[in-house]
């Protein structure tokens, strides 16, 4: 990401937090078949590096090279290579419409939750397709906002997400990216695509609730959305709910992620 757009998630401890639970078996789980020993692959938007060191032992002895924009993820990312004791991996500070790669240098490039928040899509999957070599392939994966499960069902917990959602927009991003994958990957000109969805089940849903909260209490004390036809005192309310909602007994978050690959023609 650049100045096209704004990372509506931030990077608060609470944020760091909700991205350091991210791991390769799910979050990347559509892709793992497809990675082979001795591979070469880009994470663009890697965070904390917790699905990329994954990632890395999928493709050893090969090489895996974590990309984000934000200097403080790409040295917690090495931390966590660190942690882990995974030498196959290297990290970029870079944007993902301007990878520091050569033409046709990867076999694969991964994505995880970086494009719903991307204000030109198809430029970043054309730069993308730019360093994949002929047969190799983008993975990608980012939510749709509009199949959401939640329970128990709660109006003001759903007028919260709506104002979250209105945040992103403003800020350059798009919540329902997911479901327009297919086309856009047509349009950038890769090959045998294919779509898959599943549900992230947040194990710790006060976590999210909390990181929810947070972006719209900021988002509206900048004046990026006061609603939609809400003011900030009924804003405030509606963050109240929604963290006392997720502290119940028995509650369920689960977010619909659409997963897709695209082939570059060999």
């Amino acid at each position: 990401m650049d100045t096209r757009e704004t990372y509506t998630v931030g990077y608060s401890d609470v944020a760091v937090r909700y991205m350091r639970r991210r791991h390769a078996s799910r979050d990347a789980g559509f892709l793992l078949p497809h990675l082979k020993p001795g591979m070469t692959v880009v994470d663009c938007g890697c965070g904390p590096g917790t699905i990329t060191v994954g990632l890395a032992e999928a493709v050893a002895p090969g090489r895996v090279i974590g990309v984000d924009l934000e200097e403080s993820q790409i040295e917690a990312a090495r931390n966590t290579a660190r942690e882990h004791g995974t030498k196959n991996v290297e990290w970029r500070v870079a944007s993902v419409y301007q990878l520091p790669f050569p033409d046709r240098s990867f076999d694969a490039v991964f994505s995880h939750a970086l494009f719903e928040h991307l204000g030109e899509p198809l430029a970043a999957l054309e730069e993308i397709k730019r360093v994949l070599r002929p047969g190799g392939f983008a993975a990608i994966s980012s939510p749709d906002w509009s199949g959401n499960l939640m329970a128990p069902r709660d109006h003001d917990v759903e007028q919260a997400i709506q104002v979250y959602k209105a945040i992103q927009q403003r800020n350059g991003g798009n919540p329902y990216v997911g479901c327009e994958f297919g086309p856009l990957l047509q349009e950038a000109g890769f090959s045998r695509i294919a779509l898959s969805a599943i549900y992230d089940c947040y194990e710790d849903v006060p976590l999210v609730a909390e990181l929810l909260a947070q972006r719209i209490e900021e988002g509206v004390g900048k004046q990026i959305v006061a609603g939609p036809g809400l003011g900030r005192a009924e804003v405030g309310g509606l963050c109240r709910a929604l963290r006392q909602w997720a502290n119940q007994p028995a509650v369920l978050f689960a977010q619909t992620f659409v997963d897709a690959i695209g082939y570059v023609d060999a």
